[in-house]
């Protein structure tokens, strides 16, 4: 009788919890899937958050000219006051599909990165992988530009060209909001991705340059820097290097890259060695006279792109360390894993001996292809 009691009881107790359902369940025809938001300083040092959201289509019904997104716009002294003020005008957001997040200039430059992030960085919806961008205008313009196909969201474009790497080396590898929050956490200064709406068109164009210290944009670099940061951070996984020979336009195709940083500590300055390594294939050579089955021509040709590969590193690293003054390349990160004591001892100087360090470069391409005009030879590592 009492074990049919308890057997009794825990069944009442199972089927009490079957028929909760779904405690959190949403209905779908009342929310709002934001898809990326773009940040914006106000004239009175406010927040402007411009939300693009998807327009789901029920039932087939949504006509074929619709976007199939619209944009939300809200305005508040801080971040959480404008996120509540959307409720007054339309439906709550809904942040789990939240992909990217957009600073505009004036934002980044004048206010802790960090700070804004942070209720969004709370908010259990909103995933960490979630991408961080800046660009050099209002982030509103961005989220705004319109692009070839009107039933693709601008936000959308901006997530997928993330994923054109393989093909150009000027994108940078997507700094997520959660790995951002790291390096705040740690003091740590690092690149993130600028994309920018011109000639009515949304283009990745270089990248911004976040202070570790102050947590707020500090500059731009162009795309060229951000090809040759990429050989410094072991970044590289294709693109092209274009040079000339004798005034014709020639291209190597990138399709393997290796890089090595290696810190040397002696009497208590630190320098650097870079070793890179890359082989890929001659894509374009308009010299009249080539000949790619001449080992002499491909090595001189070798030459030459390892001396302009070595010349963009070295002019984007000097940049760095004589104009803006920070290291966002990480550079830190071998001087802490091989000379822990140093580390602990100097972190706080970090800066300005990144701008004092010698840094030398060894650049080795090797080209194994030649396309249509010749063959393939092998090559070790």
């Amino acid at each position: 009788m009492r074990r049919r009691r308890l057997l009794l009881s825990c069944l009442s107790c199972l089927l009490f919890l079957l028929t909760a359902g779904c405690w959190d369940i949403k209905d779908i025809e009342t929310l709002t899937f934001v898809r990326g938001v773009g940040i914006d300083e106000t004239d009175d040092q406010g927040v402007k958050l411009t939300y693009q959201n998807l327009v789901p289509n029920m039932g087939g019904t949504q006509e074929a000219t619709s976007t199939g997104y619209v944009n939300v716009v809200s305005k508040g002294k801080n971040v959480l006051e404008a996120v509540s003020r959307v409720a007054l005008k339309n439906q709550p957001i809904y942040s789990d599909h939240l992909k990217i997040f957009l600073f505009g200039k004036s934002q980044a430059e004048h206010h802790d990165i960090q700070g804004t992030l942070n209720h969004f960085i709370r908010d259990d919806e909103v995933r960490r992988s979630s991408y961080l961008l800046v660009t050099r205008d209002n982030a509103s313009k961005v989220i705004n530009q319109k692009i070839n196909s009107q039933q693709k969201a601008p936000v959308e474009h901006i997530f997928e060209t993330s994923k054109n790497r393989d093909y150009n080396g000027k994108i940078l590898l997507p700094t997520r909001i959660g790995k951002a929050s790291d390096y705040f956490q740690m003091g740590v200064s690092f690149l993130v991705q600028s994309v920018d709406a011109i000639n009515d068109e949304l283009i990745y164009d270089g990248a911004g340059i976040i202070h570790g210290k102050t947590r707020k944009l500090i500059g731009f670099i162009p795309a060229n820097d951000v090809q040759a940061l990429n050989w410094m951070m072991n970044r590289i996984s294709g693109g092209v290097v274009p040079a000339t020979y004798k005034g014709y336009p020639i291209t190597f195709e990138i399709k393997k890259a290796a890089s090595k940083v290696e810190p040397y500590l002696k009497d208590g300055k630190i320098s650097f060695k870079v070793s890179v390594k890359t082989n890929g294939k001659l894509s374009e050579d308009q010299y009249p006279s080539e000949n790619s089955f001449d080992e002499q021509y491909i090595k001189r040709y070798e030459r030459i792109f390892s001396q302009k590969i070595k010349g963009r590193i070295h002019k984007a690293v000097r940049h760095m360390q004589t104009e803006v003054g920070v290291d966002p390349i990480f550079l830190n990160h071998q001087v802490r894993i091989k000379y822990p004591d140093f580390w602990e001892k100097h972190r706080d100087e970090w800066d300005t001996l990144f701008q004092e360090a010698d840094i030398q470069y060894d650049v080795n391409v090797s080209i194994l292809n030649f396309g249509a005009e010749g063959g393939t030879k092998s090559f070790k590592w």
